[in-house]
């Protein structure tokens, strides 16, 4: 079994705010992001990859500067 961490330290790897995790994990965009039911944290892989469009949006913008 893999090493999970929470929405907070995941934002923190990320740079986002904690809310945008919560959206992914709830959107499915996270893969291997669990919960035991609703309203309970989120587990997330701590080798998950940030989702495709926002790694990309990210890096087009730092090439515009």
């Amino acid at each position: 079994m893999g090493d999970f961490v929470g929405t907070k330290i995941m934002a923190e790897l990320w740079d986002c705010p904690q809310s945008q995790i919560t959206k992914w994990c709830r959107e499915g965009k996270i893969p291997g992001a669990e919960q035991d039911k609703k309203g309970s944290p989120w587990r997330i892989p701590v080798d998950a990859l940030k989702p495709e469009k926002e790694r990309k949006t990210k890096n087009e913008n730092k090439q515009l500067t």
